[in-house]
């Protein structure tokens, strides 16, 4: 341990799970929530939600997560298992642990080999008013 360094340390039992750093909402993998999740921001969710996630800000679905809801955030990263839409403003990522079942809709899509994935993309089709006021 370092007495005069910019770096700061904290000191882990050993066998312990390193902390991650991250500023917004946890919910924990003994968590449940049936209903509506919204917010502006950052979410990371390691348990369960059954119903609707609707965030401004950043969604990160962690490995212990199992997600039953329509999901829509600025940006998606999932880890766990997501069953249901996911739409994104900026963009979805599918890590290798990921396994969704749903559509994704987002202008950047990312998978990762050894994600599991069924359903569509849609990686910015025009939305049904523009399309209508493009034929006029």
């Amino acid at each position: 341990m370092a007495l005069f360094s910019s770096k700061e340390t904290t000191p882990q039992a050993r066998g312990a799970e390193p902390q991650v750093s991250h500023n917004g909402t946890f919910f924990g993998p003994n968590v449940t929530i049936d209903g509506t999740v919204t917010g502006s921001e950052p979410v990371l969710i390691e348990g369960t939600v059954r119903g609707k996630i609707n965030l401004s800000g950043e969604l990160r679905i962690g490995t212990k997560a199992r997600i039953e809801a329509a999901v829509h955030a600025k940006s998606v990263t999932v880890e766990g298992k997501l069953t249901g839409d996911v739409s994104a403003d900026d963009r979805v990522e599918l890590v290798a642990s990921a396994t969704v079942d749903g559509n994704i809709k987002a202008p950047k899509i990312v998978v990762a080999e050894g994600a599991r994935f069924r359903g569509s993309v849609d990686m910015g089709s025009a939305k049904p008013a523009a399309e209508t006021a493009a034929k006029k």
